[in-house]
């Protein structure tokens, strides 16, 4: 009895765990990210320390952050994101996405507070994409943080942008289905002259018929088309 019982509580927390993915992914709709956290919020209270739902929690705070006007706010989910998923990754460190959401996490906190006062968010953010590869080397959204890092950064905080289209272009062979890995890498193409390969991998991107990330993909491709009705004759 006591063993059915056990299992039938595994079976309603990965039901509820699952209720809140559907949600997260279709965080476009209304209330959806909300709903997703108060779900991950109940299943907490339960089990604290749950590393699978710590970072399930960082990243819709994460996403949330992303969505707030205010500077202050932004900061204050990003900061509570960190928190839960640096938490995740002492408590669960095989878990590749714990570790990738932790670094972008610290990155959206770096761009909120200017890139000059976060250079020493460098190092651990290119830690937790590296962890994240070692765990799962098909991670395309890890090698695109590296890209954009690589990119963005000075050279002489460790800049490279020829490191850095070779991670874009990573991301994209990896992850095709992941729709925010075009733009970075076409806008690449573009700045270093290559207009032809920009062209084509934003018709790639276009073409993406099941996104991995559902949410995401509406803005993506619409960003994939401004750049390309600049680009295309």
């Amino acid at each position: 009895m006591l063993a059915f019982a056990v299992l039938a509580l595994s079976a309603a927390h990965a039901a509820d765990t699952a209720s809140a993915d559907a949600l997260y992914r279709r965080r476009d709709e209304p209330r959806n990210l909300e709903r997703s956290i108060a779900v991950l919020d109940d299943l907490l209270k339960a089990s604290p320390d749950d590393a699978e739902l710590l970072w399930r929690k960082g990243r819709s705070l994460m996403r949330r952050g992303e969505k707030r006007e205010r500077k202050s706010d932004r900061l204050t989910d990003y900061r509570a994101a960190e928190e839960l998923l640096k938490r995740s990754v002492a408590l669960k460190p095989e878990a590749a996405d714990a570790h990738y959401f932790y670094g972008v996490a610290m990155g959206r906190r770096g761009e909120a507070q200017g890139i000059l006062k976060s250079l020493f968010l460098i190092k651990p953010i290119r830690r937790e994409m590296s962890e994240a590869l070692r765990l799962d080397p098909g991670h395309g959204g890890a090698h695109r943080v590296l890209g954009e890092i690589l990119w963005q950064v000075p050279g002489f905080a460790g800049g490279d942008k020829k490191k850095a289209l070779a991670e874009f272009e990573a991301s994209v062979r990896l992850c095709p289905a992941c729709t925010e890995n075009y733009l970075p890498l076409a806008e690449a193409y573009r700045e270093g002259g290559r207009k032809d390969d920009a062209v084509r991998v934003l018709k790639q991107g276009l073409e993406v018929k099941e996104p991995a990330d559902p949410a995401s993909a509406a803005e993506d491709l619409a960003d994939l088309r401004k750049l390309l009705g600049g680009l295309a004759p």
